[in-house]
């Protein structure tokens, strides 16, 4: 007898040998790349090694776009891409192909492979280029749309078409903000950028993040553009590759974002706008026993009622203009969570005092800020409370100024001094809360260090013509918020007492004089409000000022 034994043969790599690290390399297409007076309905691009395909359909960009995506299909070592659509006349197509090819086995991306070829007899060769930034920061705005639009149809804006139609060019930032176009031809575009939140190439969400400039571009051969203000007419040779600064629109419509009980006595009313003629009104009767004690945030987007917890459930209205009228009857009792069932448990009645101390420290010329989570409306000075200053111990000669229009800030009124330590014991029932909450005994214990511990940085800031101040911005080597000053005129300004570290300093140029940094407005042709950082990071040592000689000019 003969037994036939089949077995079958598995595929493997080969063993050993450096690693491949070489991507894929295109040995042929057809038809070739740049190609004119192209007619078929599809591409063959021929590599030397089998290839995968990463989500074609968002990784590769045909530009113009087209209204159907075309199909991609990989047969041996070849991509065929048939279109489902016909092609413009007389148009140059740029297909890129980002980082959606990479080898079968080792997964090596070939990036940025464009192809291009034309509809009519010549290849469009004008370029342009730019980076896309985020206004409030200077960051990168990666993974944008960026689109060109040009007006085919005069009796369209062109300043419409990023919200009606899709773009005539389109490419994409990467993750440094660079973004770059080519193949295109000579004409005046106009150049906008959208961080796509339905993926469908126009701005109609009031969400999606944009960018744009407000005068037409003009590409031409070296990379450079020409630039046309509609207003002026004149022509002014761009130098360097274009800017351009991303931000979120405000939402100028007054909504309500909440409305709900954050704890025990205390209703918050929260708008994603300043709410100065928002009227919130009770519509019930109430007993003597209840009041409101009413406190806003510092620009008014959030209304806070405090009120003696001793009624079930209050009936109010908010209204405001025609946008606004809502009427709530609301249960006055929190919701029952575990972590509040767990807080509540543990806390007190107490009326807690917290201070602007950190890590046992005030700088100098700082004061003692006591905070209180409620409306302190009465203060009652006990003859046992301890002011101590090193070892000198006085009794009963602690006094407290209210520093805010609602009494949940004080301060000590003492006059703190360098190289001394203090201790404070304010003993219970002094302060008062508009519920009739008090407090414990509470002691706090601290240090003024010496100056020369610390360091000052000083610079001149100089205000431009026109423009009605200037917020100067101290930041950390990590961009964390440390101070800031506003400016209104040319001066010196000064940041004292700075703990030993490298700083930056930002400026935003407040032209809207509101005080904060103002997103701009694509519909009014509203640019972002400009921001400059220092070129110099700032060392800062121990005992040393950095006083800079030359302006900060803008």
């Amino acid at each position: 007898m003969m037994l036939s034994f089949i077995s079958c043969a598995n595929v493997v790599s080969p063993t050993g040998g450096p690693k491949d690290k070489v991507p894929p390399v295109v040995l042929s297409a057809v038809p070739e790349n740049q190609s004119t007076m192209f007619e078929g309905k599809e591409i063959i691009i021929n590599f030397d090694e089998y290839v995968t395909l990463n989500n074609p359909n968002s990784n590769i960009l045909i530009s113009p776009p087209l209204e159907k995506n075309p199909d991609y299909k990989l047969s041996g070592k070849s991509l065929i891409i048939k279109f489902k659509e016909p092609l413009r006349n007389e148009t140059t197509y740029s297909i890129n192909f980002g980082e959606s090819i990479k080898d079968l086995h080792e997964g090596n991306i070939f990036k940025n492979y464009s192809y291009v070829f034309s509809t009519g007899e010549i290849i469009d060769s004008l370029t342009l280029e730019g980076k896309l930034i985020q206004g409030i920061d200077h960051k990168p705005s990666a993974d944008y749309y960026v689109m060109l639009y040009c007006n085919e149809n005069d009796s369209v804006s062109i300043d419409s078409l990023p919200r009606t139609r899709k773009p005539y060019y389109l490419t994409k930032s990467d993750k440094e903000g660079n973004f770059k176009f080519s193949g295109l031809k000579d004409s005046e575009y106009l150049v906008f950028a959208l961080k796509d939140e339905n993926s469908n190439l126009k701005f109609d969400l009031p969400n999606e993040n944009i960018a744009f400039l407000d005068s037409l571009v003009r590409p031409i051969h070296n990379s450079q553009s020409i630039i046309h203000n509609d207003s002026v007419k004149h022509k002014a040779k761009k130098t360097e590759p274009l800017v351009l600064y991303s931000f979120l629109e405000e939402d100028t419509i007054q909504k309500i974002l909440k409305k709900e009980i954050v704890e025990d006595g205390l209703l918050c009313f929260a708008f994603n706008r300043p709410a100065h003629n928002v009227k919130i009104e009770v519509l019930e009767s109430l007993p003597d026993t209840f009041s409101i004690f009413k406190t806003f945030s510092a620009n008014y987007d959030t209304i806070l009622w405090h009120f003696t917890p001793n009624k079930d459930s209050l009936l109010f209205t908010i209204n405001y203009d025609t946008l606004i009228n809502d009427t709530t009857l609301m249960s006055l009792k929190p919701r029952k969570t575990n972590a509040r069932r767990g807080k509540e448990e543990n806390s007190s009645k107490s009326l807690e005092i917290k201070t602007n101390i950190s890590a046992g420290k005030l700088v100098p010329e700082q004061d003692l800020i006591l905070t209180f989570k409620e409306p302190v409306t009465n203060i009652i000075m006990r003859d046992t409370s301890w002011y101590i200053v090193d070892k000198d111990t006085i009794i009963n000669d602690l006094h407290f100024t209210k520093i805010d229009s609602f009494g949940l800030k004080y301060k000590l009124d003492k006059t703190l001094v360098p190289e001394k330590s203090y201790k404070i014991v304010v003993p219970d029932s002094v302060f008062y809360s508009f519920k009739g909450v008090t407090n414990d005994t509470t002691e706090f214990s601290f240090k003024v260090p010496e100056i020369s511990q610390y360091g000052n940085i000083f610079v001149t800031v100089e205000v431009p013509e026109n423009v009605p101040q200037i917020i100067v911005e101290l930041l950390d080597d990590k961009d964390k918020f440390i101070a800031k000053q506003i400016v209104n005129k040319t001066k010196k300004i000064e940041f004292k007492y700075l703990t030993p570290k490298k700083y930056k300093l930002k400026a935003i140029i407040d032209k809207d004089g509101n005080g904060k940094w103002s997103p701009g407005n694509y519909g009014k042709k509203l640019l972002p409000e400009p921001i400059y950082f220092h070129k110099d990071a700032f060392d800062v040592k121990a005992n040393w000022d950095i006083d800079l000689e030359e302006t900060w000019k803008f």
